[in-house]
């Protein structure tokens, strides 16, 4: 059954992939579940001329993406993106997708108004808290922090629309 060979052929990369974005072997079935439920469900409509490779992964990155939106739907965006974006994948597929995550992640930060990326990039590449960035700008810490809810919010809501 050609199903079955598809399945045998991807369940354990599906399954990794999820599994190191998602920190969690249980969701990360989940997704693999539903990526097959789709498959079948979705058997007869399936276009040949897209490969059925990306198709999953594209699939799988959709759900994972989804998935963790409802896992950590209390995290704060931050943490949120800096797990998105510190995956890295040893699998030509997974590289793909993280490229493109990361692709995307740039076009959101480049996105913020200046002063606010700024203080997002001090606070999340360089690792500066925000009492040094309000000494360093000379700001107060609450709008350092009122900037990085902002941008937080932004990036947040960035990734929402250009993921589905």
């Amino acid at each position: 059954m050609a199903f079955r060979r598809v399945y045998d052929r991807y369940v354990q990369r599906i399954y990794y992939f999820a599994v190191s974005i998602l920190k969690s072997p249980e969701a990360a079935q989940q997704v693999v579940h539903d990526v097959f439920t789709s498959l079948w469900e979705r058997r007869h409509t399936l276009d040949e001329d897209i490969p059925l490779n990306g198709y999953l992964f594209t699939m799988t990155y959709r759900l994972v993406l989804v998935s963790f939106r409802e896992r950590h739907s209390q995290c704060q965006p931050k943490e949120i993106l800096q797990r998105l974006t510190t995956q890295s994948g040893s699998n030509t597929e997974e590289e793909v997708l993280y490229q493109e995550l990361e692709l995307l992640y740039q076009q959101a930060v480049a996105q913020l108004p200046s002063r606010r990326r700024e203080i997002y990039l001090l606070s999340r590449h360089e690792g500066y808290t925000s009492q040094q960035i309000a000494d360093r700008m000379s700001l107060s810490t609450q709008t350092v922090d009122d900037h990085l809810n902002q941008a937080y919010n932004t990036l947040g809501s960035y990734f929402e629309q250009h993921t589905y």
